[in-house]
C-alpha cells in the first residue's frame, strides 16, 4: 500500500530525467498525470489483473502523449521504466523489510 503513494513520485522523476526538454514542465500537470496513471494502474491490478499488463502501458503512453506533449519514443521509454518499477517495487519493499 505504501507504493501507491510512492509511485507518482517515481513516475515524475522518470519523466523528469528522460523527457525534461520540450515537454510540459508544469508541476501540477505532471503531478496529476502521474497520479492518474498510478490510480489506473492500481485499479486495473485490483479489478482486472489479467489485463493490467496491457492496460497500464497503453494508458501511460497515451496520457504522456496527450497531457505532457512527450514524443512517442520518450513516452515508450518512460512507460517501460515505470512498468519495471511497478513490477519490482514489491520485491524491493519486501527485501527492505526483512
Amino acid at each position: 500500500m505504501f507504493g501507491f503513494f510512492l509511485d507518482p513520485a517515481i513516475l515524475w522523476l522518470i519523466l523528469f530525467f528522460i523527457a525534461r526538454h520540450g515537454t510540459e514542465r508544469s508541476y501540477f500537470t505532471l503531478f496529476f498525470v502521474s497520479v492518474g496513471i498510478t490510480v489506473v494502474a492500481f485499479l486495473s491490478s485490483i479489478y482486472i489483473p489479467q489485463f493490467a499488463v496491457f492496460v497500464i502501458p497503453i494508458v501511460s503512453v497515451l496520457a504522456l502523449r496527450r497531457f505532457c506533449n512527450v514524443g512517442w519514443g520518450r513516452a515508450v521509454v518512460v512507460t517501460v521504466l515505470f512498468v519495471a518499477w511497478l513490477c519490482f517495487s514489491p520485491v524491493l519493499f519486501e527485501s527492505l523489510i526483512k
